[in-house]
């Protein structure tokens, strides 16, 4: 139920164009009539019946908080069907929170359901909890099942949470998660089978079932059977691994007509790489090169169990990309001037960037953040770009600064030696949380409007 994968953080634009806002109107339309549904129906099945006790009361209140749990579940699995409308109409860090509270709140609905329905039923029988709880599990169709279904989506939520906050790897995040869809499965018999909502209306029960059968189209649609059908068209296959920088490699990606594929620089692809230890999971990664070559190119920092074997993978092994994803790309950069500050690989989506907005005619000033030199990456292709007339690249070397005169390369002060004009730029950010969150503190001290800022962070 919890959203956000640990690569990935954000990928957002201060300008919104007219047809994301459309998109997201849409949502929020669609989000709220089928509620409205949802609430109509119940109200017509058994929300005009009599309450004549507290266990009545108790009774519909579960009954109400069941369904809207039920439906904002729905909703969270339509979230994670990786669909390029939602991210083009939220972007992914709106998308990941969106996802993340929903979860938070289906979850909370779910429990009060369970909470109200047992006290509603305790006053009208005049049983115990434990009494009550053993009639459910005796006298009603697919309570167990439902009772256990909870308790998975209970876990799943407070080991995600636990497992956040250490900082989890990515196979225990997915692992985790998978019981998501197990629990849900768990529950859905018990929807149908003795909820007094379904039992007295059958249009509201071949309505519930459109929606789960919706639901479930567009899982099998965009988790599955397109990226088969984008493997069929492009035949996407790994052609070699080259060393970056220590803990660097990049993956080229070969394929079939890969100029036809619409991807534009500064946007990510989930690759899921199917050789027998890396089949079953896919992983968010953007591309370093500006798509329209015959390589698709996508640069990995050795950060985790995935990441690191990443060198061992052998040439001709078939990819499977979704995608592509994001909104960190040339069509926010409004302003002929642009400024990009990327943070260690966070390098990876502006190193593609900055050529295309080089070849668009901006004006473009990179500022690459690392360490030591010797973990710069791209370092000759961005000397090669420095040498146009429009391209300005400035390595920003050193460790972080402590004490009294302590500070960072990328401070306000420096920020505004370095690029004495950054106000009239467009600005992209993109590198570890803590960078990120720096830089935008100095750029909201010049006085830099936000709507010129656009991030893409990655959890190094």
């Amino acid at each position: 139920m919890i959203p956000s994968g640990p690569a990935v953080v954000s990928a957002a634009a201060g300008t919104v164009e007219r047809p994301l806002w459309a998109s997201r109107t849409l949502y929020w339309l669609v989000f709220a009539g089928n509620g409205a549904i949802v609430l109509a129906f119940w109200w017509v099945s058994t929300g005009t019946q009599p309450m004549r006790s507290s266990g009545d009361a108790l009774n519909a209140i579960g009954r109400v908080t069941g369904l809207l749990g039920t439906y904002l579940v729905l909703w969270q699995l339509l979230l994670m069907t990786r669909q390029p409308w939602l991210d083009a109409a939220f972007g992914l860090d709106r998308l990941a929170i969106l996802h993340r509270w929903n979860g938070y709140l289906a979850l909370g609905l779910l429990v009060a359901h369970a909470v109200f329905q047992t006290l509603g039923y305790q006053l009208i029988d005049g049983l115990g909890t434990i009494p009550q709880l053993s009639d459910f599990i005796t006298a009603y169709d697919g309570v167990l099942p439902a009772i256990a279904g909870l308790a998975l989506l209970v876990a799943v939520v407070a080991v995600s949470i636990t497992l956040t906050r250490r900082r989890l790897a990515y196979e225990t995040w997915y692992f985790v998660h998978l019981y998501t869809y197990l629990g849900i499965a768990l529950a859905f018999a018990h929807e149908v089978a003795v909820g007094a909502d379904f039992i007295a209306n059958r249009a509201f029960t071949a309505y519930w079932l459109l929606l789960y059968a919706a639901v479930a189209a567009c899982l099998l649609w965009f988790r599955l059977a397109l990226p088969l059908l984008r493997y069929q068209r492009y035949r996407f296959r790994v052609e070699h691994v080259v060393r970056e920088a220590p803990g660097v490699v990049s993956v080229y990606v070969g394929g079939r007509d890969l100029w036809s594929l619409p991807a534009e620089a500064g946007q990510f692809m989930l690759w899921r790489f199917l050789d027998r230890d890396r089949w079953w999971q896919s992983h968010p990664f953007s591309l370093s090169l500006p798509p329209g070559s015959r390589h698709l190119r996508l640069t990995v920092k050795r950060i985790g169990d995935f990441s690191g074997a990443i060198s061992r993978l052998r040439p001709g092994t078939p990819v499977l990309a979704e995608g592509p994803f994001g909104s960190f790309t040339e069509r926010s950069c409004v302003r002929p001037k642009a400024l990009l500050i990327a943070g260690g690989v966070g390098i990876t989506p502006l190193r593609a960037l900055t050529e295309r907005l080089a070849a668009l005619g901006k004006d473009v000033c990179l500022l690459y953040r690392c360490h030591r030199e010797q973990e710069i990456v791209f370092r000759d292709e961005l000397d090669r770009l420095a040498a146009a007339p429009n391209v300005r690249v400035e390595y920003v070397l050193g460790e972080r600064r402590t004490g009294r005169r302590g500070g960072d390369p990328l401070r306000r002060s420096e920020l505004r030696q370095l690029v004495p004009d950054l106000a009239q730029r467009e600005i992209y950010v993109c590198g570890p949380p803590g960078m990120t969150h720096m830089v935008l503190e100095s750029l909201d001290r010049l006085d830099v409007p936000r709507q010129q800022v656009h991030t893409e962070a990655f959890r190094l």
